[in-house]
């Protein structure tokens, strides 16, 4: 396992961080103050409410350091979604190859964002563009780029013991969880998302971030087998009237997941 505590830095490489929504780099926000990473989030964050919150990640990325890439708030949620249900396979392939363009020009050498989770569909669909990016990138440089991921949903001390050897734990003192934890209640449009997931874990279990090798393939192969839960829940808010249509894993977002693979060199 490879651990790092606030005299450790990743700052040697070049990093990247890439995310679906604005507002994710909460859950590894030390991990961001000592990689002071390149940054590049798909969507504004706007939600059902069409209010951007990138004003509120753009702070947090002056604070720690970190640099905004080309892909910066590209889509509103809204825009994510209908692209999905439309089958705009095209637009996330294009996406994927632009990322990759990024990591080879920027020299990076380490890549972290979102877990497959079956909790949101664009977080999963993020992750399947960051691997896309990530192998083309590796196929044209030769270089070895590291992929990890971080849960958004789950308890984020937790860590599969098949994953654990090869993460990256990254250890918070008092300090600096009471600086995490303010940071994150000050993000105005996540500050009940913040509250109910300390409600739900504890604040000890955010004095842990664990960045950890990519599991995409072991969520795949569970959704074989059970359905994700963003299709369980469009299909109850279907049927009472909130939703007009269901984001299925098998017709929406699977195809991503191999529109993606099938463009890959090689």
């Amino acid at each position: 396992m490879n651990a790092l505590t606030s005299t450790q830095s990743t700052n040697g490489s070049r990093t990247a961080v890439i995310v679906g929504h604005p507002g994710h780099e909460l859950r590894v926000l030390r991990w961001m103050e000592e990689s002071r990473p390149l940054y590049c989030c798909i969507t504004d964050g706007s939600g059902s409410s069409a209010a951007s919150r990138l004003a509120s990640t753009t702070a947090i990325l002056n604070s720690v350091g970190a640099v905004p890439g080309p892909v910066y708030g590209r889509y509103a949620d809204r825009e994510i979604y209908r692209l999905l249900l439309d089958g705009a396979l095209d637009a996330f392939v294009q996406l994927t190859a632009e990322l990759a363009d990024f990591l080879v020009q920027s020299d990076v050498v380490q890549v972290a964002g979102d877990a497959v989770e079956g909790f949101n569909p664009a977080h999963d669909v993020c992750r399947f563009v960051i691997d896309g990016a990530v192998d083309t990138a590796r196929a044209r440089t030769g270089r070895c780029i590291r992929n990890y991921e971080f849960v958004l949903d789950g308890s984020p001390a937790a860590c599969p013991e098949q994953v654990r050897s090869d993460a990256m734990r990254v250890e918070l003192n008092e300090a600096m969880l009471e600086r995490k934890i303010a940071t994150a209640l000050a993000y105005r449009e996540l500050e009940d998302e913040v509250r109910r997931a300390l409600d739900r874990f504890g604040r000890d279990a955010f004095a842990v971030e664990y960045l950890r090798p990519a599991t995409t393939s072991r969520m795949l192969e569970q959704f074989d087998r059970e359905l994700p839960a963003y299709e369980r829940y469009g299909t109850i808010r279907v049927d009472e009237g909130r939703y007009d249509e269901v984001i299925r894993y098998r017709e929406h977002v699977l195809p991503v997941h191999r529109a993606i693979e099938a463009a890959k060199p090689g």
